[in-house]
């Protein structure tokens, strides 16, 4: 009896893990094809862990400049991610998408279109976007 309810228990551990993995598998699909791209921007911010002192990504930051076929793709994998999401925020103007906000159990992703202006507000321009991601 105890050998099973410790199967269970260690199977529900594993099955959360994967899960945590795989909730954002298309948001971070995308983030990774955004590194070898010229159309993009990318900047991280990164800390050192105190307990194995090394370097770890806390933010990413993707400036997509003139490529809305990469837009349309991340607004699809927000899309095809969203049911694994704990938290949802979507804001539309004119019936078009122009924030989103996911929140996973182990990191944030949010997607702002438009060109950021000098005193950081969006303005609308085709093909253009920023996606932040915060672990």
């Amino acid at each position: 009896m105890k050998r099973n309810v410790f199967i269970m228990a260690l199977l529900f551990i594993m099955s959360s893990l994967t899960m945590e993995l795989i909730a954002q598998e298309n948001l971070n699909a995308l983030v990774k094809k955004c590194e070898t791209m010229s159309s993009v921007d990318m900047g991280f911010v990164r800390t050192k862990n105190s307990q194995t002192k090394k370097l770890e990504t806390k933010i990413i930051n993707i400036t997509i400049n003139q490529n809305q076929a990469l837009i349309n793709e991340f607004l699809a994998a927000f899309k095809k991610d969203e049911e694994n999401a704990l938290n949802v925020i979507e804001d539309k103007k004119g019936g078009v998408v122009n924030h989103l906000h996911y929140k996973f159990n182990n990191v944030t992703y949010t997607l702002s279109m438009g060109k950021k202006n000098i005193i950081g507000n969006y303005d609308e321009k085709e093909g253009c976007a920023s996606v932040s991601i915060i672990y």
